[in-house]
């Protein structure tokens, strides 16, 4: 199996590619031929980070529209950021997550009169579809496989910067802030992006 760094922080396998490329053709054959030129670009790869400053995932975009956005996810850590407290979020968008290899675990929240219904320990493994509307707060509490789980997402129409966080006390929505040092911290771990 072919290991190749994109950029520090960043190995991806042929095996991953193979699996990518059969993903797009399978469940968005439009968008194939995914190439190997194309996977292995640093310039398409970003690092997200996390509130500490680690890439908890990778994100290979592979189209952005106005009505929707596809991309490649190679999962490293939980999207806790809350923590150890819960601090699930939503999206500005409904989206659908195949998730090609490896898997992940995610709770769910949804908010009903000012009480919170909650779903928990819902486990998304290799050949699954997860459906996550509009309406639905969430949060990553598992990943099966650190730097191997790879999922492809196809977010529908949305509103870019209208995330927020579900107050799982009170059952309300609050807004996101911009968290003042995210666009350093975005920097520091993709410097092949400047």
């Amino acid at each position: 199996m072919k290991a190749t760094t994109i950029v520090p922080g960043l190995t991806i396998t042929s095996e991953m590619f193979e699996v990518a490329s059969a993903g797009v053709e399978s469940h968005l054959p439009e968008l194939a031929p995914l190439t190997w030129e194309q996977f292995v670009s640093p310039a398409g790869w970003t690092l997200v980070p996390d509130d500490r400053g680690d890439a908890y995932k990778a994100e290979l975009v592979l189209r952005r529209t106005a009505a929707s956005t596809v991309k490649i996810n190679l999962w490293r850590l939980p999207d806790r950021r809350g923590g150890d407290r819960a601090r699930p979020h939503d999206h500005p968008w409904a989206f659908r997550s195949h998730v090609l290899l490896g898997g992940y675990d995610e709770d769910r929240y949804a908010p009903q009169g000012g009480q919170v219904v909650t779903n928990l320990g819902i486990s998304h493994a290799s050949g699954t579809v997860n459906d996550l509307p509009l309406a639905l707060y969430h949060e990553v509490t598992e990943v099966h496989e650190p730097d191997r789980t790879l999922t492809l997402i196809v977010c529908g129409t949305g509103s870019t910067g209208q995330w927020g966080y579900l107050d799982t006390d009170t059952g309300e929505h609050v807004s996101t802030s911009p968290t003042p040092d995210f666009v350093s911290r975005l920097r520091a771990l993709n410097p092949h992006k400047s």
